[in-house]
């Protein structure tokens, strides 16, 4: 069963037009929508959740057209990217609201049972949302929202405004959980680190469009175009003449292009990231850390593009 089908949407907000645009979603996925700031994802995601009015298109949820339905009969999960919890509720409180507006006798069991779920969370349960780290604000959402019956999950930037150990950290977290609850997801991200981590499938977005879809590692070794190629570079790209590469898609070798390092710094264990010189161009290099050592290297370039296709 495709449990999202979106037809020729289109929507606008102010002078931003978006679409028309398809997406499909299968059953019990995880499907990511990448793409810069402003390109209209979050956009999307409120049309989809009946919270902005479409220009015209259809929405089509577990294969009922709910268009014109309103939010509260879409049986929608919305996590937020600034996660909207109440700052006067704890994290207790602010999981089980939705159990208690509909004052469901299981309140407490149920709430409890989902703090259990959330790895981390239980310990929070007194705490106010003004208390909390940034991940467990974001599993109170996640928690609060999941509590409910729904059948598709959207998630809206989870992962931003985290430091890099909390994201990794809550990266893993985050899909084991919706692997555990078994439903299909519509996620939207700006990075391709957590789109590579977390999504089966990925659309990439720009100015109101979707210019690429299929698997993250898909797009990531054909991208098909510079705009597709720059999202999914994490560390962005390098140019030399007619040939883009990324900092990642190099290795030292004995014969062929000249770099002089100018600054390295740590990435990983075994690896560092280094702003170089190739010809009086700068460049970004991903190399094993003992290159560091060197002020002059040699490089081969394993995988390039050519004006956003691949060429070798």
């Amino acid at each position: 069963m495709v449990a999202l089908e979106v037809q020729s949407l289109a929507g606008k907000i102010g002078g931003f037009n978006l679409g028309p645009v398809n997406l499909e979603i299968p059953e019990r996925s995880i499907t990511g929508i990448l793409g810069p700031s402003g390109c209209g994802k979050t956009l999307l995601l409120r049309m989809i959740a009946g919270l902005h009015e479409p220009v015209k298109g259809r929405i089509l949820i577990e294969g009922t057209d709910m268009t014109d339905s309103p939010p509260s009969e879409r049986r929608i999960a919305f996590i937020f990217q600034d996660e909207a919890l109440f700052p006067h509720f704890n994290t207790y409180n602010n999981v089980a609201f939705p159990l208690k507006i509909r004052k469901d006798r299981l309140v407490d069991e149920k709430a409890r049972k989902k703090a259990h779920e959330l790895d981390g969370l239980y310990e929070y349960l007194d705490l106010r949302p003004s208390q909390l780290p940034a991940g467990i604000r974001k599993l109170t959402a996640i928690g609060r929202e999941t509590l409910r019956e729904y059948s598709l999950i959207l998630m809206d930037e989870p992962f931003e405004r985290l430091d890099r150990k909390i994201r990794g950290e809550l990266r893993v977290m985050v899909k084991k959980l919706l692997l555990h609850i078994g439903r299909s997801v519509l996620i939207i991200l700006n990075d391709p680190e957590d789109a590579m981590s977390i999504t089966d499938r990925l659309y990439i977005m720009t100015s109101g469009a979707f210019i690429r879809s299929g698997t993250p590692r898909e797009i990531y070794d054909n991208p098909g175009s510079a705009e597709t190629l720059e999202l999914m570079s994490p560390h962005g790209t390098n140019t030399l003449g007619d040939m883009v590469f990324r900092p990642e898609d190099v290795e030292l070798s004995e014969v062929g292009i000249k770099a002089v390092l100018v600054h390295s710094s740590p990435l990983d264990g075994k690896k560092v990231l280094c702003s170089a010189l190739i010809d009086n161009n700068p460049v970004m290099l991903i190399l094993p850390a003992e290159a560091a050592e060197n002020r002059e290297i040699t490089l081969k370039v394993r995988k390039s593009y050519s004006f956003g296709s691949r060429s070798s």
